[in-house]
């Protein structure tokens, strides 16, 4: 089947509003990862900006192509979409007063990201506000105020340069005490001769005679006969060579997603705090594993990897692991080198997805 101007196909139009509709999964999800900074008064990584800024983008672009199929004007659907497309260009110009205003109306005809879209846009604002009393402390004095203190800090050396100068000189020179001529003019010491008495012995003293005493000459023992050898030869024991301890590195912080979050439908996006790694090493996702309705596990998806620390799973194998019952899907991460088989990190504590509903393994 095919289209012709604005009309779309049953098909395209299906397709068109489940891709819509998975965006605006991937977009919540998104939207609760940046919840959990706002709460934690933290500033939200401008990575998960773009991601979020990347998907409204598309939102807006598939909206706007099933409004104009649709031909139908002046609807709710029709408003809401208006009034969020331009809060959405006046955020991206800078102007936040006016999209919270064009945001509010959008949700009046109930978008569906405008509320989350107003939180987010008031707590940027406020901390951008809040940043320069926070550095004020930190930051450089002004320049008239550096200026004049370095007005006054020269004329104080100009002042205590010569003072010093003047202590300095009056304190080393010479000064000659009456007391100490007066010593050196009467203390006359005057040598006293001192008699030598050398005392003679009458008799030669006789010097020590020396004898000489025959020491023993030490015992050779004899030599062994040759019957007598030991014919045994020892064999050393090889020492095997030591093992190499492996050092794993820690395990990668995770961003996202957050641990029990309920999947309904979308690609699932797996973040990492990026790291120093080397050229071949990789962020990986380890084995996923599927519980079914016993926690039993059914199912299993191999390991992932990606040079970049973001790890995306498409939506269909989600939608298979539902498909096959599973009612929970287990997941950790670790750093692999060359490929996931080789782990040289730790491995994280295991998360839960729940698949349709909330996960408790308790």
């Amino acid at each position: 089947m095919s289209h012709t101007g604005d009309s779309l196909s049953r098909e395209q139009r299906i397709r068109k509003q489940a891709e819509l509709q998975a965006l605006y999964n991937a977009l919540s999800n998104l939207r609760d990862r940046e919840l959990s900074y706002i709460e934690a008064s933290a500033a939200i990584p401008e990575l998960s900006i773009n991601q979020t800024n990347q998907i409204r983008h598309r939102i807006v672009a598939i909206e706007g192509e099933l409004l104009a199929a649709s031909g139908e004007e002046d609807t709710s659907d029709t408003f809401a979409h208006r009034f969020y497309r331009e809060g959405f260009e006046a955020e991206l110009a800078g102007d936040g007063d006016k999209a919270i205003k064009l945001y509010k109306k959008a949700d009046r005809y109930d978008h569906q990201d405008a509320e989350m879209a107003i939180r987010s846009l008031r707590y940027r604002i406020k901390r951008e506000r809040n940043i320069p009393r926070d550095l004020q402390a930190w930051l450089p004095p002004p320049a008239h105020n550096l200026r004049n203190r370095l007005i006054v800090g020269v004329a104080a050396v100009l002042i205590c340069t010569p003072l010093a100068i003047f202590i300095f000189y009056r304190g080393s020179s010479p000064q000659t005490s009456p007391i100490a001529g007066e010593l050196t003019a009467t203390l006359t010491l005057t040598p006293t001769p001192v008699a030598v008495q050398l005392i003679v012995p009458d008799t030669p003293t006789p010097l020590p005679t020396f004898t000489s005493t025959p020491l023993p000459l030490p015992s050779v023992p004899p030599l062994p006969t040759p019957t007598a050898l030991s014919t045994t030869v020892d064999t050393a024991t090889p020492t095997p060579p030591p093992t190499p301890t492996v050092v794993f590195m820690p395990a990668p912080k995770i961003i996202g997603p957050r641990d029990g979050l309920v999947w309904l439908d979308g690609a699932v996006v797996f973040e990492f705090e990026p790291v120093d790694l080397q050229p071949d090493d990789l962020y990986c996702l380890n084995t996923l594993r599927g519980l079914d309705n016993t926690y039993t596990e059914n199912w299993s998806y191999p390991p992932t990897g990606n040079e970049k620390p973001i790890i995306a799973i498409q939506a269909n194998v989600l939608r298979v692991a539902q498909v096959q019952g599973m009612q929970c899907i287990i997941w950790s991460a670790a750093i692999g080198r060359g490929n996931c088989d080789n782990i040289i990190s730790d491995s994280t504590s295991e998360r839960v997805i729940g698949l349709p509903r909330v996960c408790d393994l308790n």
